[in-house]
């Protein structure tokens, strides 16, 4: 028995001596060379365009305005993930590569750790080694990634403290977890829960010292977070402000961002589970210690991995498979793979990976061959390591920027040196037109998708918005634009003007005084789901608000698993109609009505005094498969601008 469980086998001195013993340390070696690449951490991107550069470029632009500008901003990632996927921008390339460097040096004595001090077989350490492979697409998701190798990082940290002991390995795990909050929510809630069940398999077991080690478990992630917060955060509230809109960031992702996908996704996942389950049922028959230890582990994370994976399920459905085989390398570092125990574990980790690729092919083709090999990583490090051509590189990324996406000129030069704010997601347009750029809070407008996040906004336009304001006509999942983020088109409408409209973009201008004072209640009224709302047609502009709580459904499914989607229908005076995506949450502010706009052009004339819209609403229902989820009554109102 070790300190802290039961020791897997190991080769010892008394072992007969194999022919190809002596190959056992340069294998070691090369499995560590080999893991330590693909753990590599080093990123740098060039300016992109599209959803996911503009909200790393709204990131870096923001970090390199200084910690009150990056406090201001609020998304699914944190203030700190500049640091991971550094950009060109100030300093953040610089600090981004040493930071990563000194990650990387870290994964590297943990992995010195594992390999040549915790005495694990050769045998379980390869098996290790191919699972962690299977891992790699999780570390290059999205531009971003990097976080997970802290959390596996922590999580092999603790896997070797229950078998090997040392309190050094268990304290470093605990501040691996505690960098997490800074960088990404999902991954240290991931990496929280991994410790609290582990501390509760250590308590029921009576393993170690739980008073001591709770303790830790409480104050070091805290300290380190506490502290890491209060060097990039200019005041206690700049925190309670970060901690409040990254917790309905996460709150509201399974309503707003949930895409349904394949039912065989699901039916792999289950597969794969059963395939994780096989296999720590085997480690249980000889070492039922150590299983019961990855149980309370694993248990709790892997469900929140596969609502992560499955709430919105496209791409991000990779995140599950590769967490299921962090699970399995894992395991691997213990299991008997004797010839008898080989017999009955390959088989299962073979069948594991043939489920693995077809996720992995189809979503990410090919590239993963690259992240599995090595060759992604090497490739960032060569870069980076020619620091001035790097530099070079990015740089020349900027005017290498799509010309069917970049800002219209004749927009550039209406802007000229004035302040200018993007009401769409592709914000590196504007700094490839080397304009003056504010960033709204919540970064990216599809993500302000509660009532408080869409009022951040809201309040932003109202008291600080910029001259100029650029709006493209899109919006992601089919969303309907208008209604979107209704509490920030309010102000938007309340304090702009159209300016000029181009082919690309609408360029709007802030009034000198608002366009009205007040909302004046019509009526109120209560309807449901499938029913229609008459709006009326004379008079003017017309607000709606609908109040809809949640079913017991709905309540389950939001913090469970994902809600389906929900559409509103609208029917124009012209009895044409048109179907698109809504968020029932943010509905409970006011809603343009009257006029609801269809492409640049129906948006420029809503924006411009004297001219009717061309699509006057008449009335409008939500319907869907996600209307199960909400209460059959909702309070409606309707009000109407006063000057």
């Amino acid at each position: 028995m070790s300190a802290a469980g039961a020791a897997p086998p190991t080769e010892t001195a008394a072992s007969p001596v194999a022919p190809w013993s002596r190959w056992h340390r340069p294998a070691r070696l090369v499995l560590f060379a080999y893991v330590l690449l693909i753990s590599c951490p080093i990123r740098y991107w060039p300016l992109e365009s599209g959803i996911d550069g503009g909200w790393l470029f709204a990131l870096n632009f923001a970090a390199a305005q200084g910690p009150a500008a990056a406090s201001r901003m609020v998304f699914t990632m944190g203030p700190l993930t500049y640091l991971l996927s550094p950009q060109h921008i100030g300093g953040n390339l610089a600090r981004g590569l040493i930071f990563q460097a000194g990650l990387w040096l870290c994964l590297a004595v943990i992995y010195r750790d594992l390999f040549f001090r915790a005495a694990y077989p050769l045998r379980n350490l390869v098996m290790f080694s191919c699972c962690l492979a299977l891992v790699t697409p999780m570390f290059w998701f999205s531009y971003v990634g990097a976080e997970n190798l802290m959390l596996v990082g922590a999580l092999v940290l603790l896997a070797v403290f229950h078998t090997r002991g040392g309190l050094g390995r268990y304290a470093a795990a605990l501040a691996l977890v505690g960098l997490l909050p800074v960088f990404k929510l999902t991954a240290a809630l991931i990496g929280v829960t991994a410790i609290a069940g582990f501390l509760l398999h250590r308590v029921v077991a009576r393993e170690g010292n739980p008073a001591r080690e709770l303790t830790l478990a409480v104050a070091v992630p805290a300290m380190v977070a506490a502290a890491v917060l209060a060097s990039i955060m200019p005041s206690v509230q700049a925190v309670l402000y970060y901690l409040r809109g990254i917790a309905d960031v996460s709150g509201g992702y399974s309503v707003a961002m949930s895409v349904t996908g394949p039912r065989l996704d699901m039916v792999l996942a289950v597969a794969a589970l059963a395939v994780l389950a096989a296999v720590v049922r085997v480690q249980g028959v000889s070492d039922p210690d150590t299983a019961r230890s990855l149980a309370g582990l694993l248990a709790i994370p892997l469900f929140l991995s596969l609502k992560h994976g499955f709430v919105r399920q496209d791409l991000h459905v990779i995140a599950f498979f590769c967490f299921v085989a962090i699970a399995l390398a894992l395991a691997s570092l213990t299991l008997r793979l004797d010839r008898k125990g080989a017999l009955r574990v390959v088989p299962l980790v073979v069948l594991f990976m043939l489920l693995w690729l077809l996720i992995v092919v189809r979503s990410s083709g090919p590239a993963f061959i690259a992240h599995v090999s090595g060759v992604s990583a090497g490739r960032m490090l060569i870069g980076a390591l020619r620091y001035e051509d790097l530099t070079r590189r990015l740089e020349a990324s900027i005017d290498a920027f799509p010309r069917s996406e970049a800002l219209e000129p004749e927009v550039v030069q209406i802007i000229g040196g004035a302040p200018v704010a993007s009401l769409s997601e592709n914000i590196p347009k504007l700094a490839a037109a080397r304009v003056r750029i504010e960033l709204c809070p919540v970064i990216q407008r599809y993500s302000a998708y509660t009532p408080y996040l869409d009022g951040l906004n809201a309040a932003w336009i109202r008291d600080r918005g910029p001259r100029f304001l650029v709006y493209d006509g899109q919006a992601i999942d089919g969303r309907e634009p208008w209604a979107e983020t209704p509490a920030m088109w309010l102000e938007v409408y309340r304090w702009y003007d159209t300016r000029y409209l181009g082919e690309r973009d609408l360029l709007l201008e802030r009034r000198t005084a608002p366009r009205f004072t007040r909302l004046e209640r019509l009526s109120r009224a209560q309807t449901g789901f499938g029913q229609a709302l008459r709006l009326p047609t004379a008079g003017g502009a017309v607000f709606w608000t609908m109040a809809c709580g949640y079913s017991f459904e709905g309540k389950a499914r939001k913090w469970l698993y994902r809600v389906p989607p929900v559409y509103m229908t609208v029917q124009a005076k012209d009895q044409a109609s048109r179907t698109a995506r809504v968020i029932p949450d943010v509905l409970v502010s006011p809603v343009m009505g009257t006029y609801l706009p269809e492409g640049l052009s129906q948006f420029a004339a809503v924006f411009s005094d004297g001219i009717q819209p061309g699509q006057v609403v008449t009335r409008l229902r939500l319907h869907g498969s996600g209307s199960r989820s909400y209460s059959p009554v909702c309070e409606v109102e309707l009000l109407r601008p006063v000057r």
